[in-house]
């Protein structure tokens, strides 16, 4: 990792700890072991580290959903894209801490808050509900709103990525949700 990739890396993790605001760029170069000069060289000012921290994470994030097929995508499908965010959303080193970063300044930083709406909510809604419009038409879910489908499934995972718990009990219990929601919606 080059000493920019440490400072932005070091930074995300104390922002999503301590708060961007609270965060000083000497705690930075401590992280790092440096001066604060070397985090001048790098970057103009902490809001360009934070202004890196969220264009490598959106980044990250639209190429893990970008991996995504819409069309011809089967319950089976979906039920497998679903897991395989959540574990994203919940293992990757830089999603985590980017998650809570957005969560702590959701309130304080309108930009942020704009970005944590947009990024794991309307996003993840709206590829849910192209995908459930998809199913409806084909005859594999029964005839509904696929926006009111989407949120129905959404909430459980969402409401997760924000608490801490044990995954297996997590992931014990979205199964359950995905059996439920299955045997409610979904023609088999």
């Amino acid at each position: 990792m080059t000493t920019k990739e440490k400072i932005i890396f070091e930074s995300l993790k104390l922002f999503s700890i301590d708060g961007f605001e609270a965060t000083s760029t000497r705690a930075i170069a401590r992280s790092i072991n440096c001066s604060d000069a070397v985090i001048y060289k790098h970057f103009k000012s902490k809001q360009d580290i934070l202004d890196a921290i969220v264009e490598i994470c959106s980044n990250r994030l639209i190429e893990k959903s970008g991996h995504i097929q819409i069309d011809n995508t089967s319950w089976d499908d979906l039920e497998k894209i679903c897991f395989d965010m959540f574990e994203f959303q919940t293992t990757d080193e830089w999603i985590v801490p980017f998650r809570r970063l957005l969560l702590i300044e959701q309130f304080k930083n309108k930009e942020l808050g704009d970005i944590y709406q947009e990024v794991f909510i309307n996003k993840p809604l709206a590829m849910m509900e192209v995908i459930f419009e998809a199913l409806i038409q084909l005859g594999y879910m029964k005839p509904g709103n696929p926006k009111v489908y989407a949120m129905e499934l959404y909430s459980p995972f969402f409401m997760y990525h924000t608490i801490d718990g044990d995954v297996e009990d997590i992931l014990k219990n979205l199964k359950e949700h995905i059996a439920l929601f299955t045997k409610n919606v979904v023609k088999k």
